[in-house]
């Protein structure tokens, strides 16, 4: 009877024949990969900013861990080019007491040896029952720029005065701020929702549907008068930009407003 494996009979070791033994150390990794080369750091005449985008990691709090994508560039100085390597090790280290440390964190790190870091940090944070993106964007030191977007809903002041009922039509508004120091994301998020005619909730019974509709018309506002209603409440806004989704046009309205006219941000 043949025996199979696990009885006990062990296999005839597998030899390599001469040529093999050639071939394998012929390719062993000492043999052909230089690790010395630093081609990032070969000479270039123009300065310019790289780095890697669209990176994927968790962030922590201590208590909770909130999914976000980062984008991390620095400059190349007089070099060839980044150590993208280094940019996505120094996003390796999650835990900060609040977000904005953890990004200057990143920056402080790069800096060691590629001076010149920004760090631009995007994700949706929870809030009510909607989920509200926010792009935060700063450098080790210096000034911190929120990128809010609030999803809400409008009543047509015009129809509203013809014949007493305006068409309604879900709404946004975009806003930037620049602060110095974090900012408590949900009070801002709550102020900016106060803008809207009214906002949408996901659970309704046709009570509360029918009250959502009347608070829509009590305060029945232009993209215009949501960008103005923004501005009021934020004086350290730099840029607002409102579009509501047409509900009776094939088009939409927008309404935009920066601190530095004409002047769009470029995150």
């Amino acid at each position: 009877m043949r025996h199979g494996r696990g009885t006990g009979e062990k296999e005839p070791p597998v030899r390599m024949s001469t040529v093999d033994v050639a071939l394998e150390e012929a390719l062993h990794p000492s043999q052909y990969i230089n690790t010395l080369t630093d081609t990032q750091n070969e000479p270039a005449a123009v300065v310019i900013d790289a780095g890697v985008s669209d990176l994927k990691v968790l962030y922590h709090d201590g208590k909770v861990a909130l999914p976000v994508q980062l984008a991390i560039q620095t400059s190349t100085g007089l070099h060839r080019g980044v150590h993208m390597s280094r940019l996505v090790h120094a996003a390796s280290s999650h835990d900060s007491p609040d977000i904005v440390s953890w990004l200057r964190k990143i920056c402080r790190e790069v800096n060691k040896t590629q001076p010149g870091a920004s760090v631009t940090c995007t994700f949706e944070i929870p809030y009510a029952d909607q989920f509200i993106p926010v792009s935060i964007k700063t450098n080790q030191a210096g000034s911190v720029h929120y990128r809010f977007t609030a999803k809400g809903m409008t009543a047509c002041p015009c129809s509203k005065k013809m014949i007493g009922v305006g068409h309604m039509q879900r709404a946004e508004i975009v806003m930037m701020v620049k602060a110095r120091k974090p900012v408590d994301m949900l009070k801002l998020i709550d102020k900016m929702e106060e803008c809207f005619s009214a906002i949408p909730t996901e659970k309704m019974k046709r009570i509360e549907e029918a009250k959502k509709i009347l608070e829509a018309q009590d305060h029945a506002r232009f993209a215009e008068d949501l960008v103005r209603e923004c501005a009021r409440r934020f004086p350290n806004s730099v840029y607002i930009r409102a579009r509501c989704f047409e509900s009776i046009h094939a088009h939409d309205a927008i309404a935009t407003w920066s601190k530095k006219s004409g002047w769009v941000p470029e995150f």
